[in-house]
């Protein structure tokens, strides 16, 4: 005996070490190994088939390899093939597939969706020839062909099932073992990979992430993800179709149609039969993985093309939202929303997170004891009253939110809208009176004007209602916002642990400044004036934020500025000669945002003030206009007087007057205005490079 030679059970030690380390890896798939481990006990005489399918990385080679560990632990004749390394003929496979002929074996076959030619000899002569009580487990990216499941034969002995991500906690845990120790970007990194095991795996592995979790994937990691997910794609258009898919929640052939006219039906049934997609009632949705890593790569590899893409899909949308019955509409604004937050983070907003549907609902009488108790729950017996007294005001600013498959009440919505201000409610709510204050102090409402108030956003905290909740409100309150009309304030009610101030400075709501009356019910204001960023503003000022953050470029070398229409611009000079001496509400002039006042140095409001004053002296270049100079100058300048006494004062009979007024306005307005197109004009072409420290993807 050579006594250098290492024992028997020693050199077994690298299978058994390796067989170990993959146990203590292995995460989740509880229900699978509980029908497998069914399936070795059931007694049969029959041969018993599972299959199972699922996009690529998802998991199933290694959960075939745990079945087998499971197996041989009961003492099980286990044979392991992989259909895509066999010879393609029956032949080929028989000898890949050695099984024995006798006792219960376990067939595992991976990549069974690549039998091809082969499947009907498979099914109805390879499989009759095991032995009874055989089990087969087939795993491959596609299920079974219709066949197998219309045949009756296999009634009873075939069980299909697809193949999902991981749980949040399942998630957690095998990105630790992937990657022992790593505690940056944790949750970027799960928020990427959204449950998908590979991805899961190269979001591990990846380079570190700052310290703020803002954490990307490098492409290198997003290129593999792609090719081993998702593979060669058949041409551009389809390539386009794909991105398109990523970047929106739900596709439909309609969508498609805007873009690829002539090739949209073809190329939405391509899509619909990719195992990374799935079918819901609004359209075709990708694997959040693949979604991500469609929409990070385009980012990266084509920013202006991105951008481009992004504005079109929005802009339809929009039109979708403003258009479009109810239902659709709302579907609409969701997408929007969803589009406009793409690849940030929110509270409340996880996408990927598996949540429960929820439905949309009016409130109705017999739904107010469930109204109350969530406002309890949520804000106390102050915020029980408040409610009370707006679901008697304007019941039908409450909508509700349930659970679409208990039915129970998991949110309340109040969203109030005001053409005029009511003495009775501005003093039972302080925080309408505060809203009335901050309007009036800045601009007061015009006839036919509108505000609207998020009072209430009252949600339970079980993770699976909130996300469906919460993104539902936001798609009412986001196609509110759009079908208005004559919108000019919107505020929202922040109140008790309502975590969403990141959310809101994003979409380019301020807070307000916190007073008492405020402090004493625990409410915070946030408020957007629709006359200083109007809608188009605003989607554009959103799709900078999409892709650079909040630090967006801009305007190279330049202030962002409001683009005002010129009717919107000659109320805005009126606006201002009207409150010249009021400084707190001419600071809220959105001519300070204007190109001719925000590009120049110094203090845009002294800027305003100079730019108006000399605008209203170059009246006197026309010697036939110096009654009309006089005329602006003291009612507005100089001020202090009624109209009635500044006519008096000038010596002129009121009608005189007024029509030197008029014409003077008309001639300040005309010289300012000329000096916004000038310097509009001047305007460098956005910069699509990302500020300095400011990574786009």
């Amino acid at each position: 005996m050579n006594s250098h030679r290492a024992p028997a059970s020693r050199r077994q030690d690298p299978v058994r070490d390796r067989q170990e380390r993959f146990l203590r890896g292995f995460v989740g798939r509880e229900d699978e190994l509980a029908r497998f481990r069914a399936a070795l006990d059931q007694p049969s005489d029959t041969v018993a088939v599972l299959a199972l399918h699922g996009p690529g990385g998802i998991g199933k080679t290694q959960l075939l390899r745990r079945f087998a560990v499971e197996a041989r632990r009961r003492g099980r004749e286990v044979v392991e093939v992989d259909a895509t390394l066999t010879e393609p003929t029956e032949e080929g496979f028989a000898a890949a597939a050695d099984v024995p002929g006798t006792g219960r074996p376990v067939l595992l076959v991976d990549g069974a969706d690549r039998l091809g030619r082969l499947e009907g000899w498979f099914r109805d002569h390879y499989l009759a020839d095991l032995p009874p009580g055989s089990l087969v487990v087939l795993a491959g990216r596609e299920p079974p062909g219709p066949r197998w499941r219309t045949d009756p034969a296999w009634d009873n002995t075939l069980r299909v099932g697809r193949l999902d991500g991981l749980s949040r906690a399942e998630s957690a845990r095998l990105l630790q073992n992937t990657a022992p120790g790593r505690t940056t970007s944790r949750t970027a990194r799960l928020a990427f990979a959204a449950g998908h095991p590979l991805a899961l795996r190269l979001a591990a592995q990846d380079r570190d992430g700052p310290p703020d979790d803002d954490w990307r994937p490098a492409p290198e990691a997003v290129a593999e993800l792609l090719d081993r997910v998702v593979g060669p794609v058949p041409s551009a258009p389809h390539r386009q179709a794909l991105e398109i898919c990523a970047h929106v929640p739900d596709t439909t052939e309609d969508l498609l149609r805007v873009f690829l006219p002539d090739q949209a039906p073809e190329i939405f049934d391509w899509l619909r039969r990719r195992p990374y997609a799935t079918s819901g009632p609004a359209g075709l949705r990708l694997l959040p993985a693949v979604a991500e890593a469609l929409d990070h790569d385009l980012g990266w590899r084509a920013p202006e093309a991105y951008l481009s893409l992004h504005k079109a899909v929005r802009a339809h949308l929009q039109t979708l939202i403003r258009t479009r019955p109810e239902p659709v509409s709302l579907g609409a604004a969701a997408a929007f929303n969803h589009l406009q937050t793409r690849g940030r983070r929110f509270p409340g907003l996880g996408r990927g997170e598996r949540a429960d549907p929820v439905h949309e609902t009016p409130c109705d009488a017999e739904d107010l004891p469930a109204v109350r108790d969530l406002a309890h729950a949520r804000l106390g017996a102050d915020g029980v009253a408040a409610v009370d007294f707006w679901l008697h005001r304007r019941p039908r600013g409450f909508r509700l939110y349930r659970n679409a498959r208990s039915g129970e009440v998991v949110g309340v919505l109040g969203l109030l809208n005001f053409d005029r201000w009511d003495a009775v409610e501005t003093a039972i709510d302080p925080v309408l009176a505060v809203v009335r204050e901050h309007v009036e102090a800045h601009r007061e409402l015009r006839p036919g004007q509108r505000v609207n108030l998020v009072r209430f956003t009252l949600l339970r905290r079980r993770p699976r209602d909130l996300v469906g909740a919460r993104t539902a409100m936001l798609a009412r309150i986001t196609r509110e916002l759009h079908v208005q009309d004559r919108l000019a304030w919107t505020f929202h009610t922040r109140a008790g642990d309502d975590h969403s101030d990141r959310l809101l400075e994003y979409a380019d709501f301020r807070r307000l400044p916190s007073g008492p009356q405020l402090a004493e019910h625990g409410a915070t204001l946030f408020g957007h004036d629709w006359g200083t960023t109007g809608m188009t503003e605003w989607c554009d000022l959103l799709d900078d934020r999409m892709f650079f953050g909040l630090r967006t470029p801009g305007i190279t070398g330049l202030p962002r500025t409001t683009v005002l229409s010129r009717a919107a611009f000659d109320r805005a000079v009126h606006d201002a000669l009207r409150v010249w001496h009021q400084r707190e509400r001419l600071a809220a002039s959105p001519l300070l945002h204007a190109a001719f006042v925000a590009r120049r140095s110094g203090d845009p409001e002294e800027n305003l003030r100079r730019l108006v004053v000399r605008a209203i002296e170059s009246i006197d270049q026309d010697p036939k206009a110096k009654g009309e100079r006089a005329a602006v100058w003291a009612t507005y300048v100089k001020g202090g007087s009624t109209q009635q006494a500044v006519a008096r004062e000038l010596a002129l009979s009121f009608s005189t007057y007024r029509r030197y007024l008029k014409r003077g306005l008309e001639r300040v307005c005309w010289h300012l205005w000329e000096q916004e197109v000038t310097y509009a004009a001047q305007a460098a072409v956005p910069s699509f490079t990302a500020a300095p420290g400011t990574s786009a993807w």
